[in-house]
C-alpha cells in the first residue's frame, strides 16, 4: 500500500476531517450507549443478568418417623449421599458415564436410563445420577476434584428401617417417583428424583410423612457452579405417625413362622379398639432393597402385576398367573426366590375359607329359623343330596349331632343339610354382614375384595346356579374366596356379639407433640340376635376346650374360642391323593380363627398357613403361642 503523491493537500485535509468526525460521532454514540446501560438502566439490566445466573433449589425434607404403639421406632431417617451430574461441565458424556460406572459398579445402560429421565430439565441444573453413594466412593470423588469436575456430592435425608424385614408388609416401601406418577399429581410438591411411598403405611400416610421442602436461592456462573447462597429456607420434617402395632409381638410371630418354615398370613386385633396389634404376611421383604435404582422400576412392576392378579375373579386368575411367571422371570428374581414376597397375603390373598365358613352357616340357619339349639342331624360319614354322595371328613361319621357339637367336631354332614335348606342369596347376605367378600377398608392400600357368590353372580355370565353349588359353599368350598383380614373381621364381630369393628393400623399422627389426627374406635351393630351369637360361641368354646378340632390351642383359664378350617388343594377322590398330599404344595391350607376370653373378649386372631396341613395340628397350636404372649403382657 502507498500514498499517491500527486493528490492535492486540500483534498487530504478534507478526508482526514471527515474521518475524525465519523470517529467522534461513533465515540459519542458508544458513550451514550454505555451511559444508558451502566447508569440510566443499571438496575434493569442487573436484574436481567441476575435472572440468568440465579436458581432456586429444593432442600428435601426429612420424612416423619414411624412408631409402634409403645414408641419403638419402625422407620426413621439417615444421611444419604447423592451423586449430582453437572451437564454443562461435561465434555464427553460417554466417557463420563463410563468413568462413574467403573467406580460404582452401576451399568452404563442404567446410568443412561436415569439420565434420559432428566432430558427436559435445564442443563444449568445438576441432576441426581445416583443415590445412596457409599462413603468410600464419596471420599474417592472428593479427593480427585479435577478428575471428577463434572460431579458434585450432596447430602439429603434417606429412609432407614432399623428392623429390616420385620413388619415389611405393614411399612411398605418407597421408590423414586415415576414420570407417570408425576403427571398424575396436580400440584408442584414432587419433582423427578423425589421418592414416594409405594405400598403399606408409607403410601397410606404419604401426605403426613413427606414434610415440607425448603428452598435455597443460589448464584451460579455460566457453567452452573454455585458461587453464593443468596437465601435459604429450612425444610420442615414430616409428622410423627404412631401405629397400633406391637412391634415386639409382631417380631416374635414372624420369627416363629420362619423357625417353623411356614408361609401364610396372621393378624391379631385388640377388640377394645379394632386396632391391629400384629399383621404378618410371610414371606416378607426388606424395604431397603427398593432404594436400589438398578431394579426399583422392575420391583414396582411386579408389585403392580400381583395386585392386578389378586383383583381378578377366581376363574381368570390362572391365565394371569402364567403371564406373571413369564414376566417375573424376565424382569427380576426377588419374588421367585422369596415365594412372591411382595404379595401381601393378609389383604390380597384370596382363599377358600374352609370350615371357618360354618360360622356364617350357623348364624344364617339360626336367624332364618331353619334350626334351633336342639335340632339333631345324624352323621354316618356320608349323605346323599341331589343324587350324589357328600362325605364328612370323618369316614365313620359323628352320629347324632346338634349345632354346638357339629361346630365342635366340624361335622360336614350337618352343614350340608343346612346348605340344602338355605338359599344361596340368604347365605351371602349373612356373609356380607360379617364382613366377608368385600373390602374391610383397613387403612393399608391395595386391599382387594373376596368373593361370596350369589345367583346373580353366575347369571351375569349366562350360567345357572345349581343347588349343588350351595352344598359346596356350606362347608366353605366352591367359589367362595375370602382374604385373611376378612376372616379376622368375621371372628371379631362374632366375639363382640354383633358389634363389627373397623379394623385399623393408625393410632395417631402428631406434629411437635400436638395430635393432628386420631383414630377413634368405631363399631357397627349388625342385625343378628345376641342369642344366636351366644349359641354359636358355645360351640366355638367347645372346639378348643372340650376336645374339639382345635384342642391343641387350649390354655387353661384363657377360655379361647375358635373354629378350624382345612381347605383341600386336591380332591380326595384323586386316585393319587394319599401320595400327593404328602408333598408340600399339595398339602391343604390351614385356618384357625379365634378370640379370647369367651366373656368380655380382649383379642381376636386369624391364622392362615399356606399348605400347612391339618388346621388342628398346625394353625391351632400356632394360635396358642400367640395367646400366651398376649396374656403374658
Amino acid at each position: 500500500m502507498y500514498i499517491n503523491d500527486n493528490l492535492p493537500l486540500d483534498k487530504l485535509d478534507k478526508s482526514a476531517l471527515i474521518a475524525r468526525v465519523i470517529i467522534f460521532v461513533i465515540f459519542i454514540l458508544l458513550f451514550f450507549a454505555f451511559w444508558n446501560i451502566q447508569i440510566l438502566k443499571h438496575e434493569h439490566y442487573d436484574k436481567l443478568a441476575m435472572g440468568n445466573i440465579t436458581d432456586s433449589l429444593d432442600i428435601k425434607a426429612p420424612r416423619g418417623v414411624l412408631f409402634d404403639k409403645n414408641g419403638v421406632i419402625i422407620a426413621e431417617n439417615k444421611i444419604n449421599f447423592i451423586l449430582l451430574l453437572n451437564r454443562k461441565k461435561t465434555k464427553d458424556i460417554e466417557k463420563t458415564l463410563e468413568k462413574i460406572s467403573k467406580l460404582t459398579g452401576k451399568s452404563i445402560i442404567l446410568l443412561k436410563k436415569i439420565l434420559k429421565k432428566f432430558n427436559r430439565v435445564p442443563k444449568i441444573r445438576s441432576i441426581p445420577l445416583l443415590k445412596d453413594l457409599s462413603f468410600n466412593n464419596v471420599v474417592y470423588i472428593k479427593s480427585r476434584p479435577f478428575e471428577f469436575q463434572e460431579f458434585d456430592i450432596e447430602v439429603e435425608p434417606d429412609r432407614k428401617y432399623p428392623l429390616n424385614r420385620t413388619a415389611s408388609h405393614i411399612i411398605g416401601y418407597m421408590t423414586e417417583i415415576s414420570e407417570k406418577e408425576l403427571k398424575g399429581k396436580s400440584n408442584n410438591i414432587y419433582k423427578l428424583g423425589d421418592t414416594i411411598g409405594q405400598s403399606g403405611i408409607e403410601k397410606q400416610y404419604e401426605k403426613f410423612f413427606r414434610g415440607k421442602k425448603g428452598k435455597r436461592d443460589v448464584l451460579k456462573n455460566n457453567l452452573g457452579v454455585i458461587k453464593t447462597i443468596l437465601h435459604e429456607q429450612e425444610p420442615k420434617i414430616g409428622n410423627q405417625v404412631f401405629l397400633t402395632i406391637d412391634i415386639k409381638l409382631q417380631k416374635e410371630i414372624e420369627e416363629l413362622l420362619v423357625k417353623k418354615r411356614l408361609k401364610g398370613a396372621i393378624g391379631v386385633v385388640d377388640l377394645k379398639t379394632g386396632g391391629i396389634l400384629a399383621l404378618i404376611s410371610n414371606p416378607g421383604f426388606n424395604p431397603h432393597d427398593f432404594w436400589n435404582q438398578n431394579d426399583s422400576i422392575d420391583r414396582r412392576f411386579v408389585s403392580d402385576l400381583f395386585l392386578a392378579i389378586a383383583s381378578q375373579p377366581y376363574y381368570e386368575t390362572k391365565l394371569l398367573q402364567v403371564f406373571a411367571i413369564l414376566a417375573v422371570t424376565k424382569r427380576i428374581e426377588i419374588n421367585h426366590k422369596d415365594n412372591y414376597s411382595l404379595h401381601n397375603k393378609f389383604i390380597q390373598g384370596r382363599y377358600s375359607p374352609g370350615s371357618t365358613f360354618k360360622i356364617v352357616m350357623a348364624l344364617a340357619a339360626l336367624e332364618e329359623n331353619i334350626i334351633t339349639k336342639d335340632t339333631m342331624i345324624n352323621c354316618n360319614g356320608v349323605t346323599n343330596i341331589y343324587n350324589r354322595p357328600w362325605h364328612c371328613w370323618r369316614e365313620y361319621g359323628h352320629g347324632y349331632v346338634n349345632l354346638t357339637k357339629a361346630i365342635k367336631d366340624s361335622c360336614n354332614i350337618y352343614f350340608y343339610n343346612l346348605g340344602k335348606k338355605l338359599n344361596i342369596d340368604v347365605i351371602a347376605r349373612y356373609a356380607d354382614l360379617l364382613g366377608l367378600g368385600k373390602r374391610t377398608n383397613i387403612d393399608i392400600p391395595n386391599e382387594i375384595s373376596g368373593l361370596v357368590p350369589t345367583k346373580s353372580f353366575k347369571f351375569r355370565d349366562n350360567r345357572k346356579w345349581y343347588p349343588g353349588d350351595t352344598i359346596s359353599i356350606s362347608i366353605g368350598g366352591g367359589m367362595l374366596e375370602v382374604t385373611p383380614v376378612q376372616a379376622l373381621l368375621m371372628i371379631s364381630t362374632v366375639a363382640l356379639r354383633g358389634q363389627r369393628p373397623q379394623l385399623h393400623l393408625l393410632d395417631r399422627i402428631e406434629n411437635d407433640g400436638v395430635i393432628i389426627k386420631k383414630t377413634e374406635p368405631k363399631f357397627t351393630k349388625i342385625p343378628i340376635k345376641k342369642e344366636s351369637f351366644d349359641l354359636l360361641i358355645e360351640g366355638l368354646f367347645k372346639v378348643v376346650n372340650e376336645e374339639g378340632t382345635a384342642k391343641r390351642a387350649k390354655i387353661k383359664g384363657f377360655d379361647i374360642c375358635g373354629k378350624t378350617g382345612t381347605q383341600q388343594i386336591i380332591s380326595k377322590e384323586n386316585p393319587r391323593y394319599k401320595e400327593l398330599v404328602k408333598i408340600r404344595k399339595f398339602m391343604p391350607h390351614a385356618w384357625f380363627v379365634s378370640f379370647a376370653p369367651k366373656e368380655n373378649p380382649r383379642y381376636a386372631s386369624v391364622i392362615f398357613i399356606e399348605n400347612g396341613g391339618g388346621a388342628g395340628t398346625i394353625a391351632a397350636p400356632f394360635a396358642k403361642e400367640i395367646y400366651k404372649r398376649l396374656f403374658e403382657k
